[in-house]
């Protein structure tokens, strides 16, 4: 209905902007869940990283979680607490806190923002960025170089360093918002 109103008063375009999704790849989670606990329950998955969350805690009890995860040979959980699902695992990685650690994210219209971090890490936790670069030929990289490196490489021209210390002054990366959709 608010869709319905908002095209008979004329706002579609004036103070309604409709964009694309920001999810790039939206999926079907419980599906996606069930497929995962399918999976180690057959034996084909030889490793899991679970980043953040505690899934054995908070996944639907008909799905057993908790169960299958034991199924899995090496079992390693990036999380802020020792927790059910840390319990589980071979490898409990303490994660660093939002406030400790570098990232990138998008707002609603598309517009990207470059998280910055308030404090330095009070222990040696890892983000998310860096968990995934430890699993690559570059584990010594830093979260700052980790997210550098990747909206270098979506940078086009010259002049990087001074558009990046401008982002990073405005709190977003200009040009990034999605190009308004026309509905009917």
């Amino acid at each position: 209905l608010a869709h319905l109103m908002n095209a008979s008063l004329g706002n579609a375009g004036r103070t309604v902007h409709y964009v694309e999704p920001v999810e790039a790849e939206p999926v079907d989670e419980m599906r996606s869940l069930r497929d995962l606990v399918a999976d180690m329950n057959r034996g084909v998955v030889d490793v899991l990283v679970i980043v953040g969350g505690n899934p054995v805690f908070t996944a639907p009890r008909d799905i057993a979680f908790g169960d299958a995860l034991s199924r899995v040979a090496r079992r390693v959980h990036l999380s802020q607490f020792d927790d059910e699902t840390s319990a589980l695992c071979d490898w409990h990685i303490p994660e660093a806190h939002y406030l400790e650690a570098w990232g990138d994210t998008r707002a609603f219209d598309g517009t990207t923002t470059i998280v910055q971090p308030l404090i330095a890490p009070l222990y040696k936790s890892k983000s998310a960025y860096e968990l995934v670069a430890m699993l690559t030929s570059r584990p010594e990289r830093s979260g700052h170089d980790i997210v550098r490196h990747y909206w270098r490489s979506r940078f086009t021209g010259e002049g990087f360093d001074e558009h990046w210390e401008q982002s990073l002054n405005d709190g977003f990366i200009a040009g990034t918002a999605s190009a308004p959709k026309q509905v009917a």
